[in-house]
């Protein structure tokens, strides 16, 4: 199955594309391609030409794609908007199914650590989303139980909001927020590489297939993104 992963949580655009054996409940991948690189000018302006010219190094089309993985948040507010709108325009379109999995779930799986790990993306306003995982490798595939939930915090309360101080081995940060707060993240724990600050559509890829094959797809009319707070810009009180 040709399985396509993008996320748009962040500055930055991931995009990748897998070939799996659909027919095992572990898929492993065949062939694989992946671009990561700063959304300039936008996601808006990159993601369907991102999209087209990832696939093609592959000599492949959207209209093959077997199933679409993307990145739900939390994150940027546009960002997300534009990536499900995306994802489920796609889904309309084509009849392609979807699965959506967290961002920062997606951040844990692509760190390459195994052990406690907190992926963190910027929030602005001073914030960061946050949460916590413990990462195992299970032949090769990371797989992240999340041990303190998805939530809005201070770089300041970060220790205290995921309870950091209980963790029996050194945690490990990653993702944008992390290298934005690097000096008040980094006496927490191990700050991972710069690389690590976006998700690895090929991990995404492989975990939205697994879960495609045990659960079915997602209900895109009903799919929403998680933003954990209201976005930055709202309508007049009028308008709404």
């Amino acid at each position: 199955m040709l399985v396509l992963a993008i996320d748009t949580s962040t500055s930055m655009s991931a995009v990748g594309w897998v070939e799996a054996d659909a027919g095992t409940p572990n898929p492993v991948a065949t062939r694989f391609a992946r671009l990561v690189a700063p959304a300039e000018p936008g996601h808006a302006e990159t993601l369907i030409d991102r999209m087209t010219a990832a696939l093609a190094t592959g000599g492949h089309t959207l209209a093959e794609v077997g199933l679409l993985v993307f990145g739900r948040g939390p994150g940027t507010f546009t960002g997300l908007r534009i990536g499900l709108g995306t994802a489920k325009g796609l889904s309309l379109s084509l009849g392609t199914p979807l699965v959506g999995i967290s961002s920062l779930e997606a951040l844990a799986i692509s760190a390459g650590a195994e052990g406690p790990v907190a992926p963190l993306i910027d929030a602005r306003r001073g914030e960061l989303y946050a949460a916590l995982y413990d990462v195992r490798f299970d032949a090769c595939r990371p797989v992240a139980r999340l041990t303190r939930a998805e939530q809005v915090v201070t770089p300041e309360s970060l220790g205290a909001a995921l309870d950091l101080g209980a963790c029996q081995s050194r945690v490990r940060f990653v993702g944008n927020g992390a290298v934005r707060y690097a000096d008040t993240v980094r006496p927490l724990g191990d700050l991972l590489p710069l690389a690590t600050s976006a998700p690895d559509p090929y991990r995404m890829a492989l975990v939205g297939l697994e879960r495609y094959l045990r659960d079915g797809p997602q209900d895109a009319a009903a799919l929403e993104p998680t933003y954990l707070r209201e976005p930055d810009a709202k309508l007049p009180a009028a308008v709404r």
